[in-house]
Parts: C-alpha cells; structure tokens; sequence
C-alpha cells in the first residue's frame, strides 16, 4: 500500500465520528455527508464493508430521530414566526403553529384515544357469496 493510501484511508477513518455526530443533529444522511466532507457514496461503503460503523450509524437513528420529534413538537406548540409583507416591505410577522404536526404526535402520543379509525360494513354479504357460487358453477359447466 503506497504512503499516500495509507493517508487518505487515515483521514476518511478519522470522517467516521464526524459523520456519525452529523447524523445525529441532521437526521439527514446527505447533510451529514456535508458536514462531515464526505462522499455519499463514501457512507454507503463504510456501512457495507465497516461493520463497527454500519453499528454505530444503525445506534445513532434513535438520537437522530429523536431530533426531529423535538422540532415537530417545538413546532407544533411554540410555532414558527413568519414574515408578514404589504406593498412588498416586511410590516410585521405572524406566530404559524402546525395543526399536522400537533395530529401526528398526539397520534403517536395516545394512538387509543387520537388514532383514525375506519370500519367497513358489508351488507348483502350473502346474496354475493351466492352470486359467486352461482357463477364458479356455470363457470365449471355444472
């Protein structure tokens, strides 16, 4: 192995941590992949052939799922300021809150109180089985 090889497979050993942590606050395998200096591609080889880093990237999902849990509830309850514009110069802002968000969490949250529910009622079911036994025997020449 050539001197500059051992260099480079030193610095992208060195990316790992970076990367991970990255992921961690992003949630985002391409803005990790930014901020740590690497290739996409680079992530995807270490996760097939690093088995250490295919581990500790598959443990850091929690954490990172875990950050957009926290923005979706600061989101949900705190809002986003939004930028209000008349005669195209900025006159003020206005809080926005997102009822979506707040529906998935408490969905989440208490799936037996705030869960969608759908039924289906089937009626005539017996006058359709009929209809099909009737069929399948003109079907079979009976």
């Amino acid at each position: 192995m050539k001197s500059t090889e051992v260099v480079k497979r030193g610095c992208a050993q060195a990316k790992k941590p970076a990367m991970i942590a990255a992921f961690k606050s992003t949630c985002s395998v391409s803005r990790a992949c930014e901020i740590a200096g690497i290739a996409r591609m680079t992530h995807y080889l270490w996760m097939h052939t690093d088995p250490a880093y295919a581990e500790a990237f598959e443990a850091s999902r929690d954490e990172a799922a875990q950050v957009l849990e926290d923005e979706a509830v600061r989101r949900a309850q705190q809002g986003v300021e939004e930028p209000v514009y008349q005669g195209g110069k900025l006159v003020g802002t206005v809080q926005r809150y997102s009822d979506t968000l707040l529906i998935f969490l408490l969905n989440g949250a208490r799936p037996d109180k705030y869960k969608q529910r759908s039924s289906v009622e089937v009626t005539g079911a017996a006058m359709v089985l009929a209809a099909i036994a009737s069929g399948k025997k003109r079907a079979e020449g009976v």
